[in-house]
């Protein structure tokens, strides 16, 4: 399952980058600010180098996350590692 999640997020986030206006309709309907401009960086903010490759900081970032929302309620601990 976690590599079917992976491959589907994987080719949404390179689609993503291959066609930067595509989403654009989607940001602009809930968009507060109508500028392209802010739009963009709206985009750019979800679609980066992080959105393809964590790398390591970004898996402790990840973990830390889950460890601190497990230790206060509001998740259950993972069962196991939280990637491939």
């Amino acid at each position: 399952m976690k590599q079917r999640v992976n491959r589907v997020l994987r080719r949404s986030v390179e689609y993503a980058f291959a066609h930067r206006t595509a989403s654009l309709d989607y940001v602009r309907e809930h968009a507060q600010e109508m500028s392209e401009e802010v739009m963009y960086k709206h985009i750019d903010l979800y679609v980066n180098e992080y959105s393809v490759d964590l790398g390591q900081e970004g898996r402790l970032a990840v973990e830390l996350l889950f460890e601190k929302a497990a230790a206060t309620g509001i998740i259950p601990a993972p069962p196991g590692s939280l990637f491939l």
